[in-house]
């Protein structure tokens, strides 16, 4: 608040100052107008500028109890759902997306493009190495910018926190559907959801 009334006094005091100048003509007091709203437009983002908080694009957040995590950037983070830092819980080169912590609160699985492949991947709630629980062949519209979204996309824990069930389109001959399934996260033998 004290910006903008700062610049409107600033403002208010150039055009006082500039009114009182005896010698001017048409041109230049359609000179000192433009001038005016180009002065003003700027002063106004400046101020509107320093209030707004740097905002950035924290995309596909998931809370269980007091845990938020969330993708930025194409990695991981995770935060206090009271607030405070952000932490970073991977590093990886490639993308990861969708992701949902287990009821038990102990691990994370995430939907990971890594090496062309995107795959069901799952770490501890604290960070760490991802492991890798699919192994599908890439399709040919598994891109990141399909609508339809990319393959083997996470949806979910069972309340157990002992499989994870996800999305894929490896066993459809339609690229716009596809079927749930379940994956442990031991990495065993995967199986269809029903």
């Amino acid at each position: 608040q004290m910006c903008i009334r700062d610049s409107l006094y600033f403002i208010s005091l150039y055009f006082l100052v500039s009114s009182h100048n005896k010698g001017l003509q048409t041109i230049s007091i359609y000179y000192i107008t433009m001038k005016k709203n180009i002065l003003s437009a700027i002063l106004f983002f400046l101020c509107l500028g320093s209030y707004a908080q740097e905002a950035r694009l924290l995309r596909f957040p998931h809370i269980q109890g007091d845990k938020i995590v969330f993708s930025y950037a194409g990695d991981l983070y995770s935060v206090s759902a009271n607030g405070g830092t952000a932490r970073r819980l991977t590093s990886h080169p490639g993308y990861e997306m969708f992701p949902r912590i287990s009821p038990d609160g102990k691990h994370i699985a995430f939907t990971g493009q890594y090496d062309g492949n995107t795959e069901v991947f799952v770490i501890p709630v604290e960070g760490g190495e991802p492991r890798r629980l699919t192994f599908t062949a890439t399709l040919g519209r598994d891109d990141l910018g399909d609508r339809m979204g990319p393959n083997n996309i996470v949806i979910g824990w069972t309340p157990d926190s002992k499989n994870i069930l996800y999305r894929t389109r490896q066993y459809t001959f339609n690229d716009f559907t596809g079927q749930l399934m379940l994956v442990p996260v031991e990495g065993a033998n995967r199986k269809r959801f029903h």
